[in-house]
């Protein structure tokens, strides 16, 4: 048996990269065989030592220095992390962040230092990974690779997920990418809004400098957000509207003329500003008031009497009161395609500012969903009108699934609602419950059904990871002909210095069904 042992680390000290690796390393290291003996870490002449049963088909670990812990996923398979327990050097809530749980697993030592010593006492966390994602695990941490799954429990320092419906994690598929505008060091890329017009193809992507910052940027696409123009000269009145989170439209008027809009609001006591384009975004008109107020500019804008009137949503709070406790969602209305706006009407009060409010009608045509912001620790709200927004029902708690902030909603062409927004649920009943994609840039998928009978939908999609939570979202949402959605966001896009970027990741319902099946299988 001795012998046996020591050819076993003979081989284990000799291994190297497989050329096949399941893993593709970003900081250095090698994909090696999980053999007893063999050098855990480049930088450290830690061994590994006797494993429990249970990791017996994980026979590929990820060697790296210590501080070194990028890796990219090249199979469909899972990913155990070991992480020590010790409040040092444990990486729990950044793994529980990234969507991994707790492997139903005693904490045991994986590894012997100096003198045959063991060291730390670890646990360990799994995640399904996908070709494509990349992983990152922190310092002190073991990474293990197998094509089967581990039976996972919410006891010991696990935690139980606060939602029950799934959460598919195609963040790190970096091929979905695209950048409208880069963060530098200097310069932070921030909220933004997106227009897709009639052909498919032209988007106009709308988004401020730092963090509801300037108005100006305004950039064009005219291959569905793969690539984008270099800003479009605006006049220079733009870059005078501060504390704002830009929205860009496509409004049409009762006599079939279409003009293209950026709308800007403003922080307290807040105005609506407008310019329009008639010329399809190559020239603006310089900003001017709506004489509506509002603080957060309106996210939908629809119209109704067969385009003779088009109504806005916005919110606000009591111009003489910064502290006003109850804000209110108002509607004002146009009948002439955008150029004024009538008087705002109050349609009720909401705990905490901002409702920021986005409507869609559903498929049948038959109702308004009003979908709002809930500053508060609490769910999100909604509101219902089935009589062309004359009336709209008592605001409601949405599931925590879809409570976050700036909701951007489409109906996908099967009818199932797609949500993007900022992540913000969390555990607000203090049960323990954990939800590791808050603060990050997500998707809701579901139907309307679901949000009125109270259920949580059908899965949630982790979009883009948010090196700086809960700072992004403020997103746009286009669906493409072919099926496609391009969502649009201001985020943290990597750590490091650099500060947020404008970047689109594009997905299908149909792939994201096929991964949500193979991760219930």
């Amino acid at each position: 048996m001795k012998t046996i042992v020591t050819l076993l680390t003979l081989l284990g000290c000799l291994a190297t990269a497989f050329a096949s690796a399941p893993l593709e390393p970003l900081d250095g290291g090698a994909v090696q065989e999980v053999v007893q003996g063999v050098k855990i870490w480049s930088d450290r002449p830690y061994q590994l030592a006797a494993w429990p049963e249970m990791l017996k088909d994980h026979r590929l670990f990820y060697r790296s220095s210590i501080q070194s812990s990028r890796f990219k996923v090249l199979e469909l398979g899972y990913v155990v992390v070991l992480t020590p327990n010790n409040e040092a050097y444990n990486q729990s809530p950044l793994l529980i962040k990234a969507g991994f749980k707790r492997v139903d697993l005693p904490a045991f030592q994986p590894y012997r230092v100096q003198d045959d010593k063991p060291g730390n006492i670890c646990s360990a966390w799994q995640k399904q990974v996908y070709p494509g994602e990349v992983i990152s695990f922190g310092f002190y941490g073991i990474a293990l690779f197998s094509s089967k799954e581990l039976p996972v429990s919410y006891s010991g320092t696990g935690k139980e997920p606060l939602l029950t419906i799934p959460t598919i994690d195609i963040s790190g598929e970096t091929g979905r990418h695209s950048f409208v505008a880069r963060g530098t060091e200097k310069v932070y890329q921030g909220h933004v809004a997106t227009l897709l017009l009639p052909d498919g193809k032209t988007m106009f992507a709308a988004w401020v400098i730092n963090h509801a910052g300037h108005l100006g940027p305004l950039a064009k696409s005219t291959d569905a957000g793969l690539s984008w123009s270099e800003p479009i000269v605006v006049p220079d009145n733009w870059y005078q509207v501060k504390q704002t989170t830009p929205t860009v439209h496509r409004l049409v008027d009762s006599k079939g003329v279409e003009r293209l809009f950026v709308f800007a609001g403003c922080d307290f006591p807040g105005r609506i500003q407008e310019s329009y384009s008639t010329d399809g975004g190559k020239t603006w008109t310089p900003m001017a008031d709506t004489g509506v107020g509002g603080e957060c500019p309106p996210k939908s804008i629809l119209s109704f009497d067969n385009g003779k009137k088009l109504i806005m949503w916005s919110d606000r709070r009591d111009p003489k009161d910064m502290n006003d406790p109850s804000p209110v969602v108002i509607q004002s209305a146009s009948n002439d395609g955008g150029l004024t706006w009538g008087p705002e009407r109050v349609l009720f009060h909401v705990p905490k500012q901002w409702a920021q409010p986005d409507v869609l009608r559903t498929p049948d045509g038959k109702k308004l969903l009003m979908l709002m912001r809930y500053s508060g620790d609490g769910p999100s709200l909604y509101s219902v009108s089935t009589d062309e927004a004359a009336t709209w029902s008592k605001p409601k708690p949405l599931s925590l699934a879809l409570t976050g902030h700036r909701h951007t909603g489409r109906f996908a062409p099967d009818g199932r609602l797609v949500v993007v927004m900022r992540d913000m649920a969390a555990d607000y009943e203090g049960t323990g419950k954990v939800n590791p994609t808050r603060g990050h840039f997500v998707a809701w998928v579901g139907t309307v059904d679901d949000i009125v009978s109270g259920r949580e939908g059908q899965y949630r999609i982790k979009l883009l990871n948010n090196f700086a939570p809960p700072d992004c979202g403020y997103g746009g949402l286009e669906l493409l002909p072919d099926g496609t959605f391009v969502a649009t966001t201001y985020i943290k896009y990597e750590a490091g210095p650099k500060k947020h970027s404008v970047v689109c990741t594009r997905f299908r319902l149909d792939e994201i069904d096929q991964k949500a099946k193979d991760l219930k299988q």
